[in-house]
């Protein structure tokens, strides 16, 4: 048995301190935008979004109308004040779990009650937040843990647990995204990523840069294939352990990500891809001191023990 090497046990900090962050830019980019996204005036009326509702579950709608709320744009400033101090303290790791709770329900009330506007950037969000409700994400890299009186300790076991458990849900998002564009004729003939780019919402500074590029077939079908390779096959080579398989893969599968937010103007959707890659398998890539972490956040005790290859399948 060795000292913990936190490779893996910071993907749990990565966790907490990227969804913070993906609220945070969530709430900076709708701030000033809120009476027109979400209120009963806005840009989507109860017409259109009452017959989508679903009977029991919570949303920002119901509880506008239960409660009585008339001053719309001033609950709605509130709601997402509370919203943005309690993402502040998620970042920080203070009152974790009471953080996450309120972030999740805020976000399942909007998620919930403006399904029209819901893309799948906030379905990922909504896992993310879930998952950091569920694991102990307090104990890694947090104010919590330096105050706490009690030694804050992850039992190895249990962190491959749920390291795993986001492991899995990631590649089975990956193989079903690139299992579902087989179907596709633009996959298929090399011209999906040309299409795309020339959508005028994708539209970015980027833009003509990348079509002069994929204006040669070869390129684009390039681009192409590439992504379904890397959706496809990365479930599969993620967990190779041939020299720096593992590490290719997981950049590769960054940048695809980057080409994305940066292209394509999803930058929300890369992000919190981003964050989700490097949560599961960010242990590949992290390279952090052992003195530096049992030193600052394991003071009291020396008490995370691993094998250092043996954790989630990944090589230190």
């Amino acid at each position: 048995m060795k000292p913990v090497t936190f490779n893996h046990a910071m993907q749990l900090a990565v966790l907490r301190i990227g969804v913070a962050l993906t609220i945070l830019a969530k709430i900076l980019v709708e701030f000033d935008q809120l009476d027109m996204l979400f209120s009963q005036h806005g840009i989507i009326q109860d017409v259109l979004t009452k017959p989508l509702d679903v009977s029991y579950a919570l949303s920002l709608p119901k509880v506008i109308e239960f409660f009585g709320i008339r001053n719309e744009h001033l609950f709605l400033t509130g709601l997402y004040a509370v919203f943005g101090l309690a993402a502040c303290f998620l970042l920080f790791g203070l009152y974790t779990k009471i953080s996450t709770f309120i972030c999740l329900l805020i976000h399942l009330m909007v998620f919930n009650g403006y399904n029209l506007l819901a893309f799948g950037f906030d379905g990922f969000l909504f896992t993310l937040l879930f998952y950091t409700l569920i694991f102990p994400v307090q104990k890694v890299f947090s104010l919590d843990q330096l105050m706490s009186k009690k030694v804050q300790t992850i039992v190895p076991e249990r962190l491959n647990l749920y390291l795993r458990v986001l492991q899995i849900h990631l590649c089975i998002v990956y193989f079903t995204a690139g299992f579902s564009k087989l179907g596709g004729q633009e996959w298929m003939n090399g011209t999906a990523i040309w299409q795309a780019i020339n959508q005028p919402q994708f539209y970015t500074d980027l833009t003509p840069f990348v079509k002069a590029l994929a204006s040669y077939p070869w390129v684009s079908a390039l681009l192409t294939w590439g992504t379904l390779a890397v959706e496809l096959f990365f479930p599969l080579l993620i967990w190779v352990k041939w020299g720096k398989m593992q590490a290719f893969v997981l950049i590769g599968v960054l940048l695809m990500h980057v080409f994305i937010g940066a292209a394509m103007g999803l930058q929300m959707f890369a992000w919190i891809m981003i964050v989700f890659d490097l949560s599961a398998f960010g242990g590949i890539l992290f390279k952090w001191s052992n003195q530096l972490f049992l030193a600052i956040f394991d003071r009291k005790s020396n008490a995370y023990e691993e094998e250092i290859s043996g954790l989630n399948g990944c090589r230190n």
